[in-house]
């Protein structure tokens, strides 16, 4: 596997990560991974070790099952517009409180600058939101109206679990970006306004 670092900002980050074009093949995408990961080749066990790489792998096999070629990312250019779409999407149609599951600044600054809410995330530098430990964010999907995914989360997270314990408690669960495309068989809505560039 292929890793080539884009960028270190952006709407589908989670703070602290890097986007990486990763590749398998003639299939790539781009997939926010650990800051510290390193451009590179992999043999498929190394990344297999890496949660970040891991990650990569993943999104890769269940870009290659739906039979797209490339996954790539909104531009800088729409994410300011992307974001003000996807709150006042979330707003008109569910309300708050919203558990934001992976901290990006610009998505959550919008996002409890006009609701409530909490943020599940590894660190706890979050002030003034409210902070939900990140290997346990199930604990607050009963307090929330809907749960809202970061594509950086997908490294940091089971999302799986998580739309299990949502299903449980009959909370819808959004993940926005191009990614999110991909997990629409866990039955999450996805939204990217800009649509899936391939």
């Amino acid at each position: 596997m292929s890793v080539a670092i884009l960028r270190e900002y952006g709407v589908d980050l989670c703070d602290g990560q890097a986007l990486a074009r990763c590749c398998l093949g003639d299939i790539c995408a781009d997939v926010p991974v650990d800051k510290k990961t390193a451009p590179g080749l992999y043999s498929l066990e190394e990344a297999e070790r890496s949660p970040s790489l891991r990650t990569c792998l993943e999104v890769l096999k269940r870009q290659r099952e739906k039979g797209l070629r490339r996954v790539e990312v909104c531009s800088e250019k729409k994410s300011d517009t992307c974001v003000k779409k996807l709150v006042e999407y979330l707003l008109a149609r569910y309300g708050g409180p919203i558990l934001l599951v992976g901290f990006n600044s610009r998505v959550a600054g919008e996002l409890f600058s006009l609701t409530n809410g909490a943020v599940a995330d590894v660190e706890g530098r979050l002030i003034p939101y409210d902070l939900v430990d990140l290997s346990e964010p199930e604990n607050w999907i009963e307090k929330a109206r809907v749960v809202l995914i970061t594509p950086g989360a997908l490294h940091l997270t089971n999302v799986v679990e998580l739309v299990k314990k949502a299903k449980e408690l009959g909370k819808p669960i959004v993940m926005y970006g191009a990614i999110s495309t991909l997990y629409k068989d866990l039955g999450i809505e996805y939204f990217c306004p800009y649509g899936l560039r391939i």
